[in-house]
């Protein structure tokens, strides 16, 4: 898995060139600046550190001043890459058996000798970028043995790497795929966003509640949704075939073919992003698990694209966090409470009443300790090892999961 980080820019006009960094020939819609090509190299070199760390793991944080083209040059070096590792392995593949060399991630690093392992400096392992460590090495002879059926496994379906651009809203991915419509490379693409960015359905899109709606709709045999029913319409319509009008797309421009079709823009979405080599997506798809799992995402051997990774950490932590509400809370005590009075075979409940009842406690007692941050907002703060003790108090620990998972 290989993740970039990088941060907006712009360029200027100029003719088509096409430049040589690091033995590939990356195309590019204008003439270069000189921060431009130094930036692709390092996009080239921590792409080819996946071909040397026979784990596919290859990271780098790069950054260069606005006004210095970073989304073009990054898009550019990344795609001619894939290119590159396209036509290696189609030629590779169609070679004659006795000649087909093989892949070179097929042995785990720890189970190659010490001197095929990577090396430890950062200048030749991926342009300036410190690799994971390596555990300690093996026989070679040994690696092969253990190795042949996994060889064999990845041998199966060799695959070109899906390259994953994130960023952080809608309006960037807009901003960014103009930079894609620039460039000399169409590779089958796909943008993934929500329910209520892609909605067809007349009589559910303008609701407030989107996702429910159509779940609810989905689940409903006598309703169903008509727009759901088409939705090989869209994926299938000719302009976003290869030299279509829509081949390089928005959201706006696949909401346009829905309509047209009277088909479901966001199931094509999400059925084009299965066999797409670039998509366009919001952070939380890929680094909130459950988004991530809903939407059927597979990172692995992917190329990870997170743009303006200063706002990671606000991401992270939200896709790690929950807003629970007194008034949900209350109606879960009462159904609980409902379904312990129902009999001895409802018992398996308790654990979880108590728990919950221990919460509700907790929260009335810490409103008296809460500290107005701005108006009608009032909060506390707590270091992670009173945020465990807090929790402890009320019953929610390592040792209570098991107890509780069995309600």
């Amino acid at each position: 898995m290989h993740f970039l980080t990088m941060v907006e820019g712009k360029t200027m006009h100029s003719p088509q060139k096409a430049y040589k960094i690091g033995g590939i020939t990356v195309d590019f819609p204008y003439k270069a600046y000189g921060s431009q090509l130094a930036y692709m190299g390092k996009v080239v070199a921590t792409l080819e550190g996946y071909q040397r760390q026979p784990q596919g793991r290859c990271h780098a944080l790069l950054e260069s001043p606005t006004g210095t083209g970073k989304s073009l040059a990054l898009l550019c070096a990344t795609l001619a890459w894939q290119k590159h590792f396209k036509a290696s392995l189609e030629a590779r593949l169609s070679a004659p058996p006795q000649q087909q060399v093989p892949s070179q991630r097929l042995l785990p690093v720890h189970d190659l000798p010490v001197d095929a392992q990577i090396s430890s400096d950062p200048f030749t392992t991926g342009g300036g970028f410190i690799p994971e460590e390596a555990t300690p090495a093996a026989p070679l002879e040994m690696a092969q043995q253990k190795s042949v059926k996994s060889v064999k496994q990845l041998e199966k379906k060799p695959k070109v790497p899906t390259i994953f651009y994130a960023t952080r809203t809608h309006s960037q991915i807009s901003q960014v795929l103009q930079e894609y419509h620039k460039t000399n490379y169409r590779v089958p693409m796909a943008v993934l966003a929500a329910r209520r960015h892609y909605c067809t359905n007349k009589n559910v899109r303008h609701k407030t509640n989107v996702d429910e709606e159509c779940k609810l709709l989905l689940k409903d045999p006598d309703r169903s949704c008509p727009q759901f029913k088409n939705v090989h319409k869209v994926k299938n319509h000719p302009s976003l075939e290869k030299g279509g009008v829509h081949e390089v797309h928005d959201i706006e421009d696949l909401v346009g073919i829905g309509h047209s079709v009277k088909g479901c823009a966001y199931f094509a979405a999400r059925s084009m992003a299965l066999d797409a080599q670039i998509v366009f997506c919001p952070y939380g798809y890929i680094l909130n698990p459950i988004i991530r799992r809903a939407m059927e995402i597979n990172v692995h051997d992917a190329i990870i694209i997170l743009d303006e990774a200063h706002n990671i950490e606000d991401i992270a932590r939200e896709a790690g966090s929950i807003d629970l509400e007194i008034n949900i809370l209350e109606v879960m005590r009462m159904e609980l409470e409902q379904l312990s009075t129902m009999g001895p075979s409802n018992d398996c409940y308790q654990p979880l009443l108590d728990m919950i009842q221990e919460l509700l406690c907790w929260i009335h007692q810490q409103a008296n300790t809460l500290e107005k941050q701005d108006f009608e907002h009032y909060c506390t703060s707590w270091t992670g090892e009173q945020t465990l003790q807090e929790l402890q108090s009320v019953g929610i620990s390592l040792q209570h999961f098991p107890i509780l998972s069995e309600c």
